[in-house]
């Protein structure tokens, strides 16, 4: 009995060796898989949060229609109203969603730069940094978060470089470029429609043209078409 144990002890011990083996080395792997940050630009909303932009870009579609047709027709106050209405519903668009307000927050920072004079900025960091508390904890927001700290500790005279450049950096790490870049070019669109009405009027025929699009391809790619 003691010699047919020993050997069914061995065998067990031989059968094991290839379960045991494979279980040191998957820690490495998983490591790695999971370590890695997806690429800059596609961070993006899930299905749910998608459909809620689409009602709001649906609404500034309608708008800027409507101001279309409001200048066609010589009218140029509902023209900007109607504008000005599209703009907003563009705004909420591009708020929607953990990354989105984080994005919106790291855009304000920028545009608080004055000069070497980095206090104005500093001041907002731990609002940034309590948004990105609300992500899934996950690589892209570890990546964000570092980017988030070297840019400032170097405003904060701990290291040499332009801060901006992280900045940026975790901008793009925290955008789904399939949406932002429709959303942004629609912005600039309507700025420059806004100057355009403010001034001479701009041509009937395509002063829209950019902004429909960018509108067009922005709801393509909620509406899971892109």
């Amino acid at each position: 009995m003691h010699l047919q144990s020993v050997r069914t002890g061995k065998c067990l011990l031989w059968a094991c060796i290839p379960f045991l083996l494979l279980s040191f080395s998957m820690p490495a792997a998983a490591t790695t898989t999971t370590g890695t940050a997806p690429e800059p630009g596609s961070y993006c909303p899930n299905t749910e949060v998608l459909l809620i932009i689409a009602e709001e870009l649906s609404a500034s579609l309608d708008a800027a229609m409507r101001s279309r047709a409001a200048l066609i027709n010589n009218d140029r106050v509902t023209a900007i109203r109607e504008l000005t209405l599209s703009r907003t519903a563009l705004h909420l668009a591009a708020s929607r969603g953990a990354a989105a307000r984080t994005i919106l927050l790291i855009d304000a920072i920028i545009q608080a730069k004055s000069g070497e004079d980095y206090a104005r900025m500093l001041a907002w960091f731990p609002v940034l940094r309590a948004s990105l508390l609300t992500l899934s904890d996950d690589a892209t927001e570890t990546a964000t978060d570092d980017l988030v700290g070297r840019a400032e500790e170097i405003m904060q005279g701990g290291k040499e470089g332009d801060p901006m450049a992280p900045l940026v950096q975790a901008r793009h790490m925290m955008a789904c470029d399939g949406l932002d870049i429709p959303l942004q070019a629609a912005m600039r669109a309507q700025d420059d429609l806004m100057k355009a009405l403010g001034q001479d009027s701009p041509d009937k025929s395509s002063s829209y043209d950019q902004l429909l699009d960018a509108l067009r391809n922005a709801l393509l790619y909620t509406l899971g078409k892109e």
